[in-house]
């Protein structure tokens, strides 16, 4: 199997003092819905004014993303039990009667027609004898 290298960012990606983007701004107030939710007390207190820019930003998800997982590790594990539905009997009627009935008549339908029938549109033609005048 061939090995893909993927090359790292380059340094000039990241830029300190950059305004965030409208997804690091959705991804902060996913964050902060979380961090009141769920009550967190984060070691560096962030105000929403604060986070403009991509270093306040990466510091602050950096913070959310570790107690999120510091409370997940202290969570105790515990499983759901997994419900296995019944199997289903077999059917064994003969086969007549296991054909289903049509769910629903075919209805006529009405339509907004004429009921006399036209004729046929023929295309109209000039007659032979007019023919075009030529200006002089």
């Amino acid at each position: 199997m061939a090995i893909i290298r993927v090359p790292g960012p380059p340094p000039e990606a990241f830029r300190k003092n950059r305004p965030i983007s409208d997804l690091i701004k959705s991804q902060i107030r996913h964050f902060q819905h979380l961090e009141q939710k769920l009550r967190l007390d984060l070691p560096t207190k962030f105000s929403p004014h604060d986070l403009t820019t991509e270093d306040a930003a990466s510091r602050y998800i950096a913070e959310m993303t570790a107690a999120l997982r510091d409370q997940s590790a202290a969570a105790p594990q515990t499983t759901a039990p997994i419900r296995v539905p019944r199997p289903q009997r077999r059917d064994n009627t003969p086969a007549l009667r296991a054909i289903p009935k049509p769910l629903r008549q075919p209805q006529q339908i009405d339509l907004a027609a004429s009921a006399s029938a036209k004729k046929p549109r023929t295309k109209k033609r000039a007659p032979a004898n007019s023919a075009k005048k030529k200006r002089p």
